[in-house]
């Protein structure tokens, strides 16, 4: 008996001194571990793991491991551990718009004279820039004092705002309330092995949006007054649609970064939602999408990134959520951007949860909640459509588009719930360029998804591949996934 008792005890005490030499193969697997920051991601548990098991930083020593609860806490900690294995936890909320001292700097703090929103809305309102096109849109190439003011001030908030990740880091956040806000984490272009988990992302608002006044611009006769040549303030290219804010920051942009892990996070704007800045010029250019936009996307995956896994997260009251793939014109991207997204919740998010372009993307078990109203009615021409969307008044985001189909994209969406109020199938998926798709399982609002309402070119449902990398998780009947989701995803339920 004896002699069990202490071969029980010698067992005990070399699984304590494994767990705390902290290497990978001791760590538990599917992000189940007493201390989630020792946590991996187990091998071929979603496309992040396709080559392997994520460890992120779990392999840290003693030295390697940090608490923060400031920015200059936490850009230090990045600094110090560089590329080795790392583990830094988040304490509380850390506000990366902050000086060394961790006082909030605000647009005042960045802008450099002489901007000013007010001179640069009046220097660029289409009612004077876009009487004179350029190969058939008004110039996209702003100039001018207040341009060359809102970019040197853009460049200040960036350098302040935007924190890049090394290879081998897991950040956690502590207990139910670590929250990340008002800046961009940027993984890549050399980084990889990667976790995020556990924390609550917000705002990351862009305090110099720029107009670009190409964007979306076509000569559409039906517009009153609408045509190329400028005759006088009633006619002319003026008085044509088109023309969007573009803010710079995403919450966090895999940006060529590989072998991602991203779960149980949110993200959201905030208190400063987009709604309360609305478009500033007039009709034609007072569309709902000409809202001054202060925020980009929620987790873009770019630039030649592979290898990422989203899951268990939330997504709220956004506009454009992520995407996957920046440009049709890419020539890093063929036979990357390779994402799985499982069991998150969107929730009042318009569009692109994802959009995606050439990667192979498997999105199951996510839950979808919306509004479609305020879409444009495909039997109307577009200047009856932009009057009716003014009219509507849409209190949230419109649900344009969940999976946007693009150019080279393979989606596998299995199993999602879609739960669209004035809506259908056609705002589940949509054709922007893309030529298959396919769906096994999918339900939109208690209906098996239809692909005969999706709108434009029919998508083809021979995407050439089909998932394996499942891991542990079952897959769930769409039937179970709201409940499964809404009780799960998310910081604080780990």
């Amino acid at each position: 008996m004896k002699k069990n008792v202490l071969a029980v005890s010698l067992a005990a005490i070399g699984l304590l001194a494994a767990c705390a030499s902290g290497g990978p193969e001791k760590a538990a697997v599917a992000g189940k571990s007493a201390d989630i920051g020792r946590a991996v991601l187990a091998a071929n548990d979603g496309w992040a793991a396709a080559e392997g098991a994520v460890t992120g930083g779990s392999a840290a020593k003693a030295e390697n491991e940090f608490t923060v609860s400031t920015r200059k806490e936490f850009v230090d900690a990045l600094a110090k551990a560089a590329n080795a294995s790392k583990i830094i936890r988040v304490k509380g909320t850390i506000n990366l718009s902050a000086d060394d001292n961790n006082k909030e700097l605000t647009e005042k703090d960045y802008t450099v004279a002489p901007y000013n929103f007010n001179d640069y809305m009046k220097a660029y309102a289409p009612a004077t820039w876009n009487q004179n096109l350029v190969k058939g849109r008004p110039e996209r190439k702003l100039s001018g004092p207040q341009e060359d003011a809102r970019v040197a001030s853009s460049k200040r908030q960036k350098d302040r705002i935007v924190i890049q990740v090394p290879s081998n880091t897991t950040i956690v956040g502590l207990g139910k309330d670590a929250k990340i806000v008002k800046g961009n984490l940027v993984i890549g272009p050399d980084s990889e092995n990667v976790i995020i988990r556990n924390i609550a992302f917000e705002d990351a608002f862009d305090y110099f949006p720029g107009w670009d006044p190409g964007d979306s611009f076509k000569i559409d006769k039906s517009y009153p007054g609408c045509q190329e040549a400028f005759v006088d303030a009633k006619t002319g290219p003026q008085n044509c649609p088109g023309g969007r804010w573009n803010s710079e920051y995403d919450l966090i942009s895999v940006n060529g970064g590989k072998r991602v892990w991203i779960d149980h996070c949110s993200f959201n704007d905030g208190d400063r939602s987009d709604k309360l800045f609305p478009p500033v010029f007039p009709f034609p250019h007072n569309e709902i999408t000409q809202k001054v936009q202060h925020h980009d996307g929620m987790v873009d995956v770019t630039n030649g990134a592979n290898f990422v896994t989203i899951s268990n997260s939330v997504f709220k009251d956004h506009d454009k959520a992520f995407l996957i793939g920046g440009s049709d014109s890419s020539k890093v991207d063929t036979g990357k951007l390779n994402v799985t997204l499982h069991n998150n919740y969107f929730e009042n998010v318009g569009q692109r949860m994802p959009r995606v372009r050439f990667g192979k993307v498997h999105v199951y078990n996510n839950y979808f909640v919306g509004d479609a109203a305020g879409n444009d009615d495909p039997k109307l021409d577009s200047y009856q459509n932009h009057l009716n969307t003014l009219k509507a008044k849409p209190a949230g985001s419109i649900l344009r588009q969940a999976l946007g189909v693009g150019k080279d994209s393979a989606i596998y969406s299995e199993a999602n719930v879609f739960d669209i109020k004035n809506g259908n199938s056609a705002q589940a998926a949509v054709n922007m360029g893309g030529t298959v798709f396919v769906d096994v399982g999918s339900v939109v609002n208690g209906k098996p998804f239809d692909s005969k309402e999706l709108i434009g070119k029919p998508l083809t449902p021979d995407v050439g591949w089909k998932p394996t990398l499942y891991g542990v998780n079952k897959v769930l009947p769409a039937s179970d996934v709201p409940a499964a989701v809404k009780s799960n995803a998310g910081p604080g339920k780990l």
